[in-house]
C-alpha cells in the first residue's frame, strides 16, 4: 500500500472520530448516555445503537434529560422493564467460556470496559441492518445481539453473573418523543427560538404540570408547591418576553428577565422542561415507594433516596428561577 493511501485512511478515520465525538457531545444531556455512546459496539461506522433506537422507538435523545438513565445492580428488579444495558468496567473472567474443537478455551476473558448486551423488557435485544436503516428489536433471520455478544453468555441470568453494573432506561416514558415533539412544535407554532403563541405554550405547560400531579398516589407536599412556583415564574418570563417588542442579544437569541436578571428565553423554557421531567420522576419514585412499602418488598430505601435526589434538584431549579441564575443550554 502506498504511503499516500495510508495517510488518506488515517485522515478519514480522524474525521470519523471527530464526527462521532461531536455527535456524542451535542446529542445527549444524560452523562450515562454520553458514556455509552462512546462504546465501539454501540457506535461504529456500520451501526449506531442510539440512532437505531431512535428509529425503532421514536426517541428524541437530545430531549432526554439528565437522570433518565439509572445505574443499578445486575440483580435489581428495575432491569426487567424497559431498556437495560449490561456493562463491565474492566476485564473480567468469563465463567461460561467454552472450548473450540481443539480443546482450547474460547473467550475465557472478556475485555472491558464494554457493553456486554442489552435487553428490552428482560429479553435480549438484537440489531438489524446497517447505517441509517439499522433497527433494534427482537431476533430475526439476519439480526445479531447488541453489544459484545460473547458466545455462551446471551442469556439474562448469565449476563447478571458477569456484569458489574446495569444501566436502565424507562423506555415507555420517552418512546414516541420525536413525533410528539414535532407535533407539539407545530401545534404551538414554535420555531427553535421563536414564540409566536405564548398563550398556547403556557396552557400546554400548565396541562403537563397538572397531568403529572394527577398521577400522584398520595397528597400534596412541599415539592408540589416548588414546582407550581417554577411553572408560574417561567410562564411569566415567556409572557414578558413576547408581550412587547422582542429584545434580542447580538446573536439573535430572545431575552427575558427572571429574578431581576436578563437571561435567554430558550434557557428558561429548557429549564422549565427539565424541571417538569424531574418532577415526573419524583412522583414516579414516590408512587413506587408507596407500593413497595405496602407490599413489604425490597427496594423501598432505593426509591426513597431517588425521590430525595430529585427533590433537591427541583429545589436548585427553584433557586435558579428566583435569583435569575438559569442554567445555560
Amino acid at each position: 500500500m502506498k504511503k499516500s493511501q495510508i495517510h488518506k485512511i488515517i485522515r478519514e478515520e480522524f474525521v470519523n472520530i471527530l464526527r462521532e465525538e461531536t455527535m456524542i457531545t451535542e446529542a445527549f444531556q444524560d452523562p450515562i448516555a454520553r458514556m455509552l455512546a462512546k462504546d465501539r459496539s454501540l457506535g461504529n461506522s456500520w451501526f449506531n445503537f442510539f440512532n437505531a433506537m431512535s428509529k425503532s422507538f421514536d426517541i428524541a435523545w437530545d430531549k432526554v434529560p439528565k437522570g433518565a438513565f439509572q445505574k443499578v445492580a445486575p440483580g435489581s428488579p428495575l432491569t426487567k422493564k424497559g431498556l437495560a444495558i449490561y456493562y463491565i468496567k474492566g476485564d473480567v473472567e468469563n465463567p461460561f467460556a467454552g472450548t473450540d474443537r481443539y480443546g482450547y478455551s474460547r473467550d475465557a476473558k472478556i475485555y472491558g470496559p464494554a457493553v456486554l448486551a442489552a435487553t428490552i423488557n428482560n429479553k435480549i435485544t438484537y440489531q438489524s441492518g446497517r447505517g441509517d436503516s439499522a433497527t433494534v428489536g427482537g431476533k430475526s433471520r439476519r439480526s445479531e445481539p447488541v453489544g459484545k455478544a460473547i458466545r455462551g453468555t446471551m442469556q439474562v441470568n448469565k449476563l447478571k453473573d458477569i456484569a458489574d453494573v446495569v444501566y436502565v432506561f424507562d423506555l415507555e416514558s420517552y418512546r414516541g418523543g420525536t413525533t410528539a415533539l414535532k407535533s407539539a412544535r407545530a401545534q404551538l407554532k414554535l420555531g427553535k427560538d421563536k414564540f409566536t403563541d405564548h398563550k398556547a405554550w403556557k396552557k400546554a405547560n400548565l396541562s403537563r404540570y397538572e397531568d403529572i400531579l394527577r398521577s400522584r398516589v398520595g397528597g400534596r407536599d412541599q415539592v408540589d408547591r416548588m414546582v407550581a412556583e417554577i411553572v408560574k415564574i417561567a410562564n411569566q418570563a415567556v409572557t414578558d418576553a413576547v408581550s412587547g417588542a422582542l429584545k434580542q442579544d447580538r446573536y439573535g437569541d430572545i431575552m427575558t428577565t427572571v429574578g431581576g436578571q436578563e437571561v435567554m428565553l430558550k434557557d428558561v423554557t429548557q429549564s422549565m422542561s427539565n424541571a417538569l421531567e424531574d418532577y415526573r420522576r419524583y412522583i414516579q419514585y414516590e408512587n413506587d415507594e408507596d407500593r413497595s412499602a405496602k407490599a413489604g418488598s425490597y427496594g423501598n430505601t432505593y426509591y426513597t433516596e431517588k425521590k430525595k435526589e430529585y427533590a433537591m434538584e427541583l429545589k436548585r431549579y427553584l433557586k435558579g428561577f428566583k435569583t435569575g441564575k438559569i442554567k445555560r443550554y
